[in-house]
């Protein structure tokens, strides 16, 4: 049935120059449906969810006082092709029908690539306009101008403020004057967080030409990040991600685990849990991850008819979301601002922890999530009534990608080099940021990674994000602050004595005081500014501080808080979840992770980190 189901779909002349990759992602929004003569299939004004072929049979299209008549190979339903949003005719089935029912979701991804099929959609709509009355409810209303939100408002005007008077309080209080001005530039900077008034990535944008115009410092310090390995590790790593997603090899993987994983609901989850852990070593953000991983859940939700809002359709989201943002804090490769903060160590410490030591080192609180995920995943979401995955549709979607073709092959060999080399990074003698850069220029020779991909594929905005952050710090050491911020801790923070147990206590208080009002990104670069001087001070290992820091920024408890939980709810969490058990899981995550860190002090020791 399956393969029936692809060969019309290779058929089908809107298709007929799709690669075998976007042909199997749309079989997974495909079935075949039977109505029978008389049943009405949906009525003008409807949501355009589903777009039909038919097979066999004639259906019936109303619009005000026409009707016509549709046969085998034709289509109706155009509208969720065009992003009409409601269907502009009704339509019945005629005779016996047999159709295939695309789903709305499927073909914008379809048409995201390929903006000639909403084309033709559209001529295939105009064609009909001359019978067709629009229903009331598809009028476009007019709406009044955007105003600018109330917290941009007051974020504006604590902007113009608050910079200038922490510049007056750092001269009053007696620092020197380039310190008055970075205090004055980095609370403007904060301010512009706090309030989101403009993207992320801008602020310290704005701090960096202001320091480079006022000649606060030298443009090696402010342009660091430009200047370091940091700019081509980000380029390999986000090329590579973006080269695993367009030659199927990432989508091939996914179909080939849920094949051969045991067809219970606990592995189920576990599958998309380890899905997510593997993207986490190429794909350095979590919202990246969960982009990738929703059309899955979406295919399995819908494949294993869990009931809404109840424990096993909680569970696959869960399993979802985990899988996206579990692996961040442990590995270094798997979230912005690890790579933004290892720009921070020492080079000795860069140099030890560039590879594999890193998820070493956070060995106990790996452990710690992994297993405390899956046994929430085994016992405490237990599936009440559990459906079988449509194996039969995964083996057609993985007989239709055939075998592994040229560019996924090099994927696979460009990920491997990765891999193997920033794990071992004994074996090539090099740091993990050429090894990057030797994979960027060979996926761009190879024609892999071609002038377009270059362009779109690769995130701009969080890459001069981080590298911008990089030179705002730098100028901290070049400016001597850290020796101010230090004096003028002076003996307050005595009380830790050097004991990592209570630096924990520090970099917790820290860290999710920060998170209340920066975004994850910023917060956990910000905390770790602060906290690094003070580490040295106290003899913490420099790493430590990092991975605190980064363990911590994960710690949400409001919405607002994790970007990625807002994309969730875009994915349709509320719709097939139950919110409140969802929020109970990742709110027991927060205290899990203090205990985690304290847990892992005998490890640290061990390891000679403590």
């Amino acid at each position: 049935m399956q393969a029936s189901i692809a060969t019309v779909l290779g058929q089908h002349p809107l298709l007929a120059d799709c690669a075998p990759l976007e042909l199997a992602r749309l079989l997974s929004g495909t079935v075949q449906c039977e109505f029978a003569a008389g049943t009405d299939i949906f009525q003008a004004g409807a949501a355009a969810d589903y777009y039909y072929w038919i097979l066999a049979g004639e259906a019936e299209l109303v619009a005000a006082n026409e009707r016509w008549q549709l046969g085998a190979d034709q289509g109706f339903g155009a509208e969720a092709f065009a992003d009409v949003p409601r269907h502009l005719v009704s339509a019945r089935a005629a005779t016996t029908l047999s159709v295939l029912r695309i789903a709305r979701a499927a073909v914008r991804e379809l048409t995201a690539t390929h903006p000639d099929l909403k084309s033709a959609a559209l001529v295939d709509l105009a064609a009909r306009m001359g019978r067709v009355t629009a229903p009331a409810e598809v009028a476009v209303e007019k709406r009044a101008p955007a105003s600018m939100p109330v917290k941009q408002r007051v974020g504006w005007v604590a902007t113009l403020i608050l910079p200038p008077l922490a510049y007056l309080a750092a001269d009053m209080a007696g620092l020197p004057q380039h310190s008055a001005i970075y205090l004055g530039l980095f609370t403007m900077t904060a301010v512009m967080w706090l309030f989101t008034v403009v993207d992320e990535y801008i602020p310290p944008l704005i701090a960096i030409v202001a320091m480079l115009f006022i000649e606060l410092v030298p443009a090696r310090v402010a342009l660091a990040g430009f200047y370091s390995r940091a700019f081509l590790l980000l380029l390999g790593v986000y090329a590579l991600s973006a080269v695993l997603v367009s030659s199927g090899l990432a989508y091939r993987f996914m179909l080939w685990v849920l094949l051969k994983s045991p067809d219970r609901p606990f592995w189920h989850r576990a599958a998309l849990t380890v899905f997510g852990g593997v993207l986490s070593i190429v794909m350095p953000s979590s919202n990246a991850r969960l982009a990738l991983l929703l059309p899955l859940y979406r295919e399995m939700d819908g494949s294993l008819g869990a009931r809404s809002q109840s424990r096993e359709a909680t569970a696959l989201m869960v399993a979802t979301f985990t899988g996206a943002t579990l692996f961040s804090p442990l590995l270094l490769t798997s979230k912005s601002a690890n790579l933004a903060a290892y720009t921070m160590l020492p080079v000795q410490v860069r140099l030890e922890f560039q590879g594999a030591y890193w998820l070493v080192a956070a060995g106990v609180v790996a452990l710690g999530l992994l297993l405390f995920h899956l046994l929430a995943m085994r016992f405490f979401y237990r599936a009440e009534h559990s459906q079988p995955l449509p194996r039969a549709r995964l083996a057609g979607q993985l007989a239709l990608l055939g075998p592994l073709g040229a560019r996924e092959w090099i994927a696979l060999l460009a990920f491997l080099v990765f891999l193997l080399g920033a794990a071992l990074p004994q074996w090539h003698q090099t740091q993990t940021g050429w090894l990057a850069a030797f994979v960027l220029i060979s996926l761009l020779a190879l024609g892999l990674f071609d002038k377009q991909a270059f362009q779109t594929k690769i995130d701009w905005p969080i890459i001069f994000f981080l590298l911008s952050l990089d030179g705002f710090t730098d100028a901290i050491n070049y400016l001597g602050l850290r020796d101010v911020l230090v004096s003028a801790i002076g003996d307050r923070l005595d009380w830790i004595n050097g004991e990592l147990g209570w630096f924990i206590l520090l970099a917790l208080l820290v860290t999710v005081l920060l998170r209340l009002f920066l975004p994850i990104t910023a917060g956990m670069v910000m905390a770790v500014t602060l906290l690094l001087p003070v580490g040295l001070e106290q003899g913490i290992h420099p790493w430590l501080v990092v991975f605190l820091a980064s363990l911590f920024s994960d710690i949400w408890f409001l919405p607002y808080q994790n970007s990625s939980y807002a994309q969730a709810l875009a994915g349709g969490l509320r719709q097939r979840c139950s919110e409140a058990l969802f929020l109970r899981y990742a709110w027991w995550l927060n205290p899990l992770r203090v205990l985690l860190a304290y847990a892992s002090i005998p490890y640290w020791r061990w390891l000679g980190l403590y």
